[in-house]
């Protein structure tokens, strides 16, 4: 029969006993051909069908065979299963029913959806109908609903508990983000209802970015591990981050036990080893650390032993308090035989504001420092506040605060590291400041304090407030250059009874380039200034108000040549500047200021107004490398010559000495550049007087690269009016390997015949852990700092903490 049918089992087998047609009742066909065979013991539906049953079970196929006497139902060629009770959907190349066992079974690649939360792909798979339990003892693969992969060499999963077990299992959590992490086992039970798992033999592989070092692959091995959605426990466990070798890892943590507390963010090890190159060398029976989520929780930080030359031995013991969402502080006591050094740093952020104080107290000097029973204590804080004003794109209000109660506090006690210390302080300062930028102006004005921390207690101090600085830019469209106005001022008070009070107002034009056909560039800036100024008892201020308007001209004129060739390009650049300023100037005659090449063109090249009327002219010469690579051209630095210097008409006594412009004729400055390839590079830079006979500044810099070895030569010469000094330094530095270094460190005052620092430090780095071993010697000795010479060694754990034994203090 070939025109489709819908035919109860029980009608068409005419003449069968009443158990058969029982039997029968339990399936209805729907299917555009069907055959009866066998006696109606055999039904054989082709050309695609439905059979469906009266407990809520359907069976789609391209061909379907029922043997009545066994109650099997088979399906062949895109067979589709879906049991509308319990909401499973079974979709393979052939599915097998056995009713009588409410079993369905599948061969070849077979794929089951579970109520829409669970997708199971895999080979040859059974469901018990009743029992609602898939298994299978080939491979899968699960998917839920929330990224996360199960795959398995065998599973068995109950549809109602929600409970998966297998065997040699991988689990791949968010597997749609970077921040995926890897589970294995060699058994597992999931309970995905109560959010429970256990595990044998189990390996956990943690995203590359959890420590924020895309080079380690931490991860944990254990015999067992088991967890819920608050804690996760691993028996026996070792954890590394290390790099992933055929070796052993530099490092790693062997644990008895290791317990991830998700609540309160903590990952707690016990009884554990820490062990470098599988050799243990430090034992602890607990600790513990927050785990990688929380940027910030309460408890104690990494304790230290340390050594100082003037101090003696001592105990840090680090404690991070959380205040509040927006505030926390760190509390740093540091234990001595017979002193206390107590520092916080206090931290406090909002919407608009940031702060930071830093203070620290001790107690009990000992007579190597002085004042026994004195207290000896220090006060940072800096705060920034976003006013955000509404006509303003930036409106930063910054208030700086600083204070010791001794000149050499901070100096001996130089272990206290903050953001708001400084390595070598001199001198305080103590400063509120705003700083407005508009579209049309920038703004900022401020009061400040400054406290040298030497000398007499009256003269130690410098007031400066208010002072103010306002610029503007103007574009007229109808000129060809540029208006700037900027004006600032300042009272100043020092030296107990010094005073002073400066106004300054500056309008100037700048034209811009103007390039004519013979390669000539020219440009001109037009400025006029006016300044005012009183003092008391100051070397260059009169006593009453003065009040000066100067007008300054400028005209710059290059004419670059260049000459090219398939190797190199070479550029021959002479330059002239004429300046004229017709206006007498304040004596800045002792000012400190160093001219160089870098600076002789610049319009405020001596920090103040400069009178008369000056040239300056300067050759470049530039050769540059060319290579030519797939037609892409590239320049590379070869060889570079700058030469400049000034003449005048007549000397001018007020500019600064030690700049030489205030000569007829200057010193002639000059800058050498030269690397001729990777390996060797040379700067030198040099101010010789215009007779030749005199170099009053040499700075020679050299760097070289070869292999394994890298070295660099500074070295620094002043003589003459730009001052007094001789200082070479050397950093070298040999690579035996990609691990493995040594470097050497040393500064040498040529004037005082004195080393002022060795530095040897041997340093082993990979990815996860660098050990060093430094020697430090200090030349110095300034009344309670005496000279030092240590030795330490340290190792880093990528990325857990930094671990360094006493130092040893060789010499005092």
């Amino acid at each position: 029969m070939k025109n489709k049918i819908t035919i109860i089992i029980f009608i068409l087998i005419f003449g069968l006993n009443l158990n058969n047609m029982v039997k029968a009742e339990d399936f209805i066909f729907e299917v555009t051909d069907l055959e009866i065979l066998d006696n109606g013991n055999i039904y054989k539906g082709n050309n695609r069908g439905k059979v469906k049953t009266t407990n809520q079970l359907e069976l789609e196929s391209d061909n379907f065979e029922y043997l009545k006497i066994i109650n099997r139902l088979e399906s062949n060629g895109n067979a589709i299963f879906k049991d509308f009770k319990n909401n499973v959907t079974i979709n393979a190349e052939k599915i097998v029913y056995l009713k009588n066992q409410e079993k369905i079974s599948t061969e070849g690649k077979t794929k089951i959806n579970v109520k829409n939360k669970y997708t199971i792909v895999g080979f040859n798979m059974t469901l018990l109908k009743n029992e609602l339990i898939i298994y299978s003892q080939n491979k899968a693969t699960i998917y839920d609903n929330a990224s996360n992969i199960y795959k398995l060499d065998e599973h068995e999963y109950d549809i109602n508990k929600e409970i998966l077990k297998g065997k040699k299992i991988e689990v791949i959590t968010d597997s749609n983000t970077i921040k995926s992490d890897k589970f294995f086992f060699d058994s597992g039970f999931f309970n995905f209802k109560a959010d429970k798992f256990l595990g044998k033999n189990s390996t956990i592989e943690l995203h590359k970015s959890v420590f924020d070092d895309n080079n380690n692959d931490p991860r944990i091995k254990s015999s067992s591990s088991s967890g819920d959605e608050f804690n996760t426990y691993f028996n026996k466990a070792v954890f590394t981050s290390c790099k992933k070798t055929d070796k052993c890892p530099p490092w790693k943590i062997s644990s008895k036990r290791i317990h991830h507390n998700k609540v309160k963010k903590q990952i707690i090890y016990k009884n554990s080893w820490l062990e470098l190159y599988d050799f243990p060398v430090f034992y602890f029976p607990y600790f513990f650390h927050p785990d990688p989520s929380v940027i910030r929780q309460t408890g104690l930080l990494k304790p230290e032993l340390g050594s100082h030359n003037t101090l003696g031995d001592s105990l840090y013991l680090p404690y991070f308090y959380v205040i509040s969402k927006d505030k926390d502080m760190t509390i740093k006591p540091r234990l001595f035989k017979d002193k206390t050094t107590l520092q916080s740093e206090y931290r406090q952020i909002s919407k608009n504001s940031i702060s930071i104080s830093d203070f620290s107290f001790t107690k009990n000097n000992n007579s190597k420092i002085g004042n026994n029973s004195g207290l000896r204590s220090h006060f940072f804080s800096n705060t920034k506040v976003n006013l955000d004003l509404e006509d303003y794109q930036k409106s930063i209000l910054n208030i700086k605060f600083q204070s010791t109660s001794n000149d050499n506090y901070l100096k001996i006690y130089d272990f206290m590291k903050s953001p708001l210390l400084k390595e070598n302080i001199d001198s305080l300062e103590s400063i509120v400041k705003l700083d407005l930028d508009n579209n049309n102006y920038n703004f900022t004005t401020s009061f400040e304090m400054y406290e040298t921390l030497s000398g007499s207690s009256s003269d130690r101090y410098q007031y400066v407030f208010p002072q103010y600085a306002l610029s503007r830019s103007f574009y007229p469209k109808n000129l060809n250059g540029t208006f700037s106005f900027a004006s600032s001022g300042s009272n100043s008070l020092y030296n107990t009874n010094t005073s002073s009070t400066e106004i300054s107002n500056n309008l100037a034009f700048e034209s811009y380039d103007l390039f004519f056909d013979n390669g000539i560039t020219t440009n001109f800036i037009v400025s006029a200034s006016n300044q005012n100024s009183v003092g008391k008892n100051h070397n260059n201020l009169k006593n009453s108000p003065q009040s000066e308007l100067m007008s300054f001209y400028t005209y710059n004129l290059s004419m670059p040549f260049q000459k090219t060739n398939q190797s190199f390009l070479n550029t021959l650049t002479p330059k002239l500047s004429f300046r004229f300023n017709p206006h007498d100037t304040k004596d800045n005659s002792t000012a400190s200021r160093r001219i160089d090449v870098n600076n002789v063109f610049n319009g405020g090249r001596t920090g103040a107004a400069e009178g008369g009327e000056s040239v300056t002219l300067g050759l470049n010469f530039k050769k540059e490398k060319v290579n030519k690579k797939d037609e892409i051209r590239e320049i590379e630095d070869y060889f570079d010559f700058r030469l400049a210097t000034v003449f005048r008409l007549s000397e001018e006594k007020n500019i600064p000495i030690s700049s030489t412009l205030n000569k007829k004729t200057s010193n002639i400055f000059g800058k050498l550049g030269y690397k001729p390839n990777e390996i060797i590079s040379l700067d030198y830079d040099f101010s010789v007087k215009n007779n030749l006979n005199t170099f009053e500044y040499n700075s020679l810099a050299t760097k070289f690269n070869f292999n394994k070895l890298q070295t660099e030569f500074s070295y620094i010469e002043e003589r003459g009016v730009i001052g007094q000094s001789n200082v070479i330094e050397n950093v070298t530095k040999y690579n035996f390997n990609k691990e493995n270094s040594v470097i050497f460190r040393t500064r040498e005052n040529r004037n005082l015949n004195l080393t002022e620092y060795y530095n040897l430090i041997y340093e082993y780095k990979n990815d996860c852990l660098v050990a060093g071993l430094r020697y430090n010697k200090k030349y110095y000795q300034d009344a309670e700092i005496k000279p030092l010479e240590e030795l330490f060694f340290s190792i880093t754990i990528i990325p857990l903490t930094t671990f360094s034994p006493d130092k040893i203090v060789l010499s005092k």
